[in-house]
């Protein structure tokens, strides 16, 4: 085989080079597809706080709950606003409130259930099997 010189490589392509710019055109933003991030983020922050509840003061676990209900509207108020700036149909609002409540009243209930160590199992389980999981899918 001889081999292709640059002349001949640049005149093979020079056919499909474009004369005219191509159009721009906005890509519309898309609705996320549920309330995955929410969900994940309340079971994280149960692991967490319930990891170290029985090691840290009970003032240290008020406020790590009102940090949590800070975050939480925060981010609802962050899709609220990209709800306004897109012209997207209003979500229901009730995940937010159940996450926020939810996630800190699970939070109370397994510590007093169960305490902090079998919490610290439970949440290398469930993150194994979570990354199992994600193996699989991906």
């Amino acid at each position: 085989m001889e081999p292709v010189s640059e002349e001949s490589a640049v005149i093979a392509g020079e056919g499909f080079r474009r004369t005219t710019r191509a159009r721009s055109k906005s890509v519309r933003a898309e609705r996320g597809r549920g309330f995955w991030h929410l969900a994940t983020f309340t079971v994280l922050y149960v692991m967490v706080v319930g990891g170290m509840a029985d090691y840290v003061d009970p003032g240290v676990r008020v406020v790590a709950h009102l940090v949590f209900w800070l975050i939480i509207a925060v981010g609802l108020a962050v899709a609220v606003a990209r709800e306004r700036r897109h012209d997207w149909a209003p979500r229901s609002r009730w995940p937010w409130l159940l996450a926020a409540l939810g996630g800190a009243v699970t939070l109370e209930l397994l510590i007093l259930a169960v305490g902090s160590l079998v919490i610290i199992t439970g949440s290398i389980i469930l993150l194994g099997l979570g990354a199992f999981f994600l193996m699989l899918v991906s």
